[in-house]
């Protein structure tokens, strides 16, 4: 190549480069203008999250003591998917008059979906892979653990419509939106026998089903002068599965005030109960079904106190049965955040199921310990005293859960 060929080489090649470096440059500052919309739109949804922090929806990820910040990952067609779970393993002894007996009964995978796929639209799962051994109480001299099954619920499943914190519209599985516990329903300290006794067998309607499938309607209000009280609503129509042709109907409101941490709550369901032939729940004499096919009209009021590290939960249904034994259930339990590590509490815990079985009253001491935000160590004691003069029965459990 000579030096005439060399002249007009170079400034092609130095046009090239520069023509590249402005497209690449171009490109480039697309890529950035992209990134920064998406970023304000991130930024709105987390102010908007933010300003309705107090719905019912917000709660499964973020309920009674935090465990940490959950992973956060992209697939399909979703704008944002959330995935978190736990892992929890339990190990009991029932002591009776007559013997103890003692297993590594309950093992637990949950995992928990939330996506958002549109601007107003949201969906959420939670799928349950357990091993259980349930706790047969029914003969309470002679307690024993019954043969280990292994079970995968869809424990619920919803799409959820957010017109804004007043309105949003839930369809799917859901929990029922009564009281406190059964709202809250994911705290992992609460197993299958740390849950009041009306709220077992799970999942049962010894008062009122713990999930219905269905509709409904739910919101929250800021009000007052500085927008520190609040009121919040559901209202439902569904179906609860040993029953799915009977509709259920029911609705709750509760007032709170921010600053003080009191939250009042008033409760109202009617339904169906389906008779029929059923195990008694695990730690429970109450079967899943009801011994006798019935109408049902329950009203309750729960009171949550919830300021610096006290803690206190009480709630207390009736339900006036119509062909049956009315039904009756009450409990308070206060609770103290010792130290950022360690929670005790106390329950006490009165019900009457009614279809001619025993009222039972339970004492429950109980301490949890945190060596890690996600990690849960657990110990409880249930003392479960009878009405007729049946022995009691103790039941000390041991349980940790790792959550993430």
């Amino acid at each position: 190549m000579n030096m005439r060929t060399h002249a007009w080489v170079y400034p092609c090649a130095l046009a090239l480069l520069i023509l590249h470096t402005a497209s690449a440059t171009a490109q480039s500052q697309q890529a950035v203008d992209r990134e920064l919309k998406q970023n304000a739109w991130l930024l709105d949804q987390l102010k908007s999250r933010e300003e309705s922090a107090g719905d019912i929806e917000e709660r499964v990820f973020n309920v009674e003591e935090k465990v940490g910040d959950r992973a956060l990952v992209k697939a399909f067609d979703a704008v944002e998917l959330d995935l978190g779970g736990f892992l929890t393993q339990a190990f009991s002894v029932v002591h009776g008059e007559n013997n103890t007996e003692y297993s590594p009964n309950f093992t637990q995978l949950e995992l928990l979906f939330r996506a958002n796929v549109a601007d107003k639209w949201s969906l959420f799962s939670a799928i349950g892979f357990l091993r259980e051994a349930d706790i047969d109480v029914s003969d309470a001299e002679s307690p024993f653990f019954r043969a280990g099954a292994n079970r995968t619920p869809l424990i619920i499943s919803w799409m959820n419509y957010r017109h804004s914190d007043a309105l949003q519209l839930r369809a799917g599985r859901f929990v029922a939106p009564h009281g406190i516990i059964n709202i809250e329903h994911f705290p992992p300290s609460l197993l299958d026998t740390n849950q009041p006794q009306f709220l077992r067998p799970f999942p049962g309607s010894t008062i009122f089903p713990n999930f219905m499938n269905g509709i409904q309607a739910h919101g929250r209000v800021f009000v007052g002068q500085n927008k520190s009280n609040f009121i919040e609503y559901s209202a439902y129509g569904a179906f609860h599965d040993p029953a799915p042709d009977k509709v259920l109907t029911g609705a709750r409101v509760a007032y709170g005030h921010k600053d003080s941490g009191v939250t009042f709550g008033l409760n109202y369901a009617h339904g169906s109960r389906e008779s029929g032939a059923s195990p008694a729940g695990s730690f429970t004499a109450v079967p899943v079904r009801s011994s006798v096919a019935n109408r049902y009209d329950t009203v309750g009021g729960d009171i949550l106190i919830d300021k610096g590290r006290f803690l206190w939960k009480t709630e207390g249904f009736y339900s006036f049965e119509n062909d049956e034994e009315d039904r009756w259930t009450f409990y308070t339990q206060p609770s103290v955040r010792l130290h950022d590590q360690w929670v005790a509490f106390y329950r006490y815990d009165l019900l009457d199921p009614g279809q001619g079985l025993d009222r039972s009253s339970e004492h429950v001491f109980g301490l949890n310990y945190l060596p890690f935000p996600i990690v849960r160590l657990r110990g409880a004691v249930f003392l479960r005293d009878f009405d007729n003069g049946r022995d009691n029965v103790l039941l000390s459990q041991l349980s940790a859960t790792i959550s993430f």
